[in-house]
């Protein structure tokens, strides 16, 4: 009897300590938003559910989040910029997977047609560096630019798989450097042409002169000299204001990330 009253007791004490440690994971990495958050009102109720579940899957296999954010204005989560709205969303809702809450976001924002991509923790940015970033934005970004919203954002999404699979076998999307060094290669080439070129022109122009006395003072006299103001003729360029819609990107850091942002 004894021995089945303390084997019940450690039970009970085992059991409250996997509730505790499963509430903490939970306090600490549980994201207080959806994969596909769509506060402007972009997708239908069959295109949002389908895009949160296949965030989800991503996900879920990978260990790093991806998100999708829509607002109407990001002015009201931080005026400082779209980009900075972004991380501020991210981190006021705890968005991202596993103890260091990895993940990437995609915001638009519809007042003026702002985004940003915001990518935090050290799995999502071995996925996504720089240049991955930058590849990345060119697969949705043509979709928003036509107002295919559910387009655009279920080619991130499963670009962000490949991106993350890729990863996963060591093979994170980087730049090619055997192309780097082919086009310094070629502009190299281009500027010693262009030297060659200036230096060989100068020497085509130099001739042999057999007397000096094209260079004896005196030999040119004038016995007049007129200076006539005759008229005055003034040009000038319209300078065209570039419109805010245009499609534009930057890159970006801050919010213990690194990320992209621009319109669309």
């Amino acid at each position: 009897m004894n021995k089945k009253r303390i084997f019940c007791h450690l039970l009970a004490i085992i059991m409250a300590l996997a509730f505790c440690i499963s509430a903490f994971a939970a306090e600490q990495t549980g994201a207080q938003l959806n994969y596909v958050t769509d506060a402007a009102g972009l997708l239908s109720e069959s295109e949002n559910d389908r895009l949160e579940e296949t965030a989800e899957l991503v996900s879920n296999k990978y260990g790093v989040g991806v998100y999708i954010v829509t607002v109407e204005d990001f002015h009201d989560f931080n005026p400082d910029g779209v980009y900075k709205a972004t991380y501020t969303i991210y981190h006021d809702y705890t968005m991202g997977e596993g103890p260091n809450r990895d993940g990437i976001m995609l915001l638009l924002s519809m007042d003026d047609r702002d985004w940003a991509m915001f990518c935090y923790g050290s799995r999502c940015e071995y996925a996504f560096n720089s240049y991955g970033q930058e590849k990345l934005e060119k697969v949705f970004l043509d979709n928003f630019g036509e107002d295919d919203w559910y387009g655009g954002f279920n080619d991130y999404v499963k670009e962000c798989g490949v991106y993350l699979g890729m990863a996963a076998k060591g093979k994170p999307v980087r730049a090619n450097p055997v192309y780097a060094c082919l086009i310094a290669a070629v502009l190299a080439l281009l500027v010693a042409t262009v030297i060659v070129s200036v230096i060989w022109n100068k020497m085509q122009s130099v001739s042999i002169k057999t007397t000096a006395n094209a260079y004896v003072s005196g030999v040119l006299q004038l016995t007049g000299q007129t200076d006539t103001f005759t008229h005055k003729t003034t040009s000038s360029r319209k300078i065209e204001r570039s419109s805010s819609s245009d499609s534009s990107s930057r890159s970006e850091s801050g919010g213990g990330g690194s990320g992209r942002s621009g319109k669309f």
